[in-house]
């Protein structure tokens, strides 16, 4: 973390536009039993998969991490025979969060011509491809082609809309479901408190804002805050909405944040001799992201002791996926170093991206050798995944295509780690008046075809 006698407020582009959300494709219909139609993307040996994702350019810092993690996966389960029979071939298009120039470095990409090269492979699937408002603007090109649009690495609920389109999955829980278990905890632990929230301008701060009013959070200050206007400002754009929570005697701040975003609003209660209780969604929290543009300038992590939200072991857990990543990290050299970690501690950008790759291969090895976009659909729609890192199973149905629904709450306790709260799982649902209750455990060891 930061670490001098003053933090710095300034922030660069890169790391404000950190966070902003993560997407994949959709999957044509062949007939499963039919030796004369081919599957785009599928031959016997092998299966062709793809991702747009910001290896450059304003969102890469920290997202750039996700493609290789998935990537090592892949080779893993490559070397150990494959899926079915199949080996995996993954194939990343940078889009550069879907804005030409910006610090790219290749010629005006954006997400629709990515996705265009993609289907021009073709791929089977897209799977883990990154943002909101990039995986958007191409839901109806992925449909169109009936390309099965899976994994999309975002809170958003405008992936769970089966009916329009059926080959769209999300992957993490929703921001609403997030907020919903941050509420129960609120409640629970500071019951009569001063509490205030800052958002993001978009379903990002809107859905996690509904969902802290389903769970009965009274606000007493509530702001949104705008990308453009933290990046153009170096991040002094959050210090009004800070100074308002200060004079509302605000004991409790519940963030809706980019990690950017997030270490620009701890900068600015720094200055101010600010210090409630923080409360950071998932999005904005993991240590190592925030608070890469300040190791080493202030004399204590203001991010230390916050509570935050995890859909995967911490860490410092005991967890068997923890040593498995690592090894599948560290096995990688042409894309893994050392320096991929701090102290050795997995960052939550690397834990999410070999996890949606090991779920993407459950998946796969769900829908059988005779693979088709039809089956894998189907075996989407009807299995439960419990052989995944995900502290819940992931669970679709005809109706419901969000992904996960739930997680424990955990505490930032270094500038590179965090620890579980209470231990407790809380599962939840989209719907506002779904209530948060409590889960038995889920504990999925590394499953024998991973080994």
């Amino acid at each position: 973390m930061v670490k001098t006698k003053s933090r710095r407020v300034t922030i660069t582009g890169t790391a404000l536009l950190l966070c902003l959300g993560l997407v994949t494709a959709g999957s044509s219909i062949v007939n499963a039993g039919a030796a004369t139609k081919k599957v785009p993307g599928v031959t016997a040996t092998q299966v062709t998969v793809g991702a747009t994702e910001p290896l450059t350019g304003i969102a890469s810092a920290g997202y750039d991490q996700i493609a290789p993690a998935m990537s090592a996966v892949f080779k893993y389960v490559n070397a150990h025979g494959g899926v079915n029979g199949r080996k995996i071939k993954f194939v990343v298009k940078d889009d550069c969060y879907g804005t030409p120039g910006s610090g790219c470095t290749i010629t005006n990409p954006n997400t629709a011509t990515e996705t265009h090269a993609l289907l021009g492979i073709p791929v089977f699937a897209t799977v883990g491809s990154l943002g909101t408002p990039t995986q958007d603007s191409v839901r109806a090109l992925l449909r169109g082609d009936d390309v099965p649009q899976t994994f999309v690495a975002s809170g958003s609920q405008d992936w769970n809309n089966p009916q329009t389109y059926p080959g769209l999955y999300g992957w993490q829980p929703s921001y609403n479901e997030e907020s919903k278990i941050f509420a129960k905890y609120i409640n629970a632990t500071y019951p009569g408190a001063q509490v205030c929230f800052l958002g993001q301008d978009d379903d990002f701060g809107t859905d996690g804002l509904a969902g802290l009013v389903a769970g009965g959070v009274s606000l007493a200050v509530t702001d949104l805050y705008s990308v453009p206007a933290l990046v153009t400002s170096n991040g002094a754009s959050v210090g009004p909405y800070v100074a308002a929570f200060q004079s509302a005697k605000c004991t409790v701040v519940v963030l809706d944040t980019i990690p950017g975003a997030t270490d620009a609003t701890l900068g600015a209660a720094l200055q101010l001799g600010y210090s409630p209780q923080w409360i950071i969604s998932s999005v904005g929290s993991d240590p190592q992201t925030v608070d890469a543009p300040f190791v080493g300038k202030v004399p204590t992590d203001p991010e230390i002791g916050a509570v935050t939200f995890s859909y995967l072991p911490v860490t410092t857990s005991n967890s068997p996926w923890i040593p498995w990543i690592r090894k599948v990290m560290t096995a990688d050299d042409s894309e893994f170093t050392s320096a991929s970690y701090a102290n050795g501690v997995i960052n939550g950008n690397v834990a999410y991206g070999a996890a949606v790759a090991v779920s993407f291969v459950e998946a796969l090895k769900a829908a059988g050798r005779n693979l088709t976009r039809a089956s894998f659909e189907k075996a989407l729609n009807s299995t439960t995944f419990t052989q995944t890192p995900s502290l819940t199973p992931l669970r679709y149905t005809p109706s419901n295509h969000q992904g996960l629904n739930g997680g424990y709450l955990t505490t930032v306790i270094s500038d590179t780690a965090e620890k579980t709260l209470t231990g407790t799982i809380y599962t939840t649902e989209s719907s506002n008046t779904s209530p948060v209750v409590v889960a038995k455990s889920h504990s999925a060891g590394i499953p024998a075809w991973l080994k």
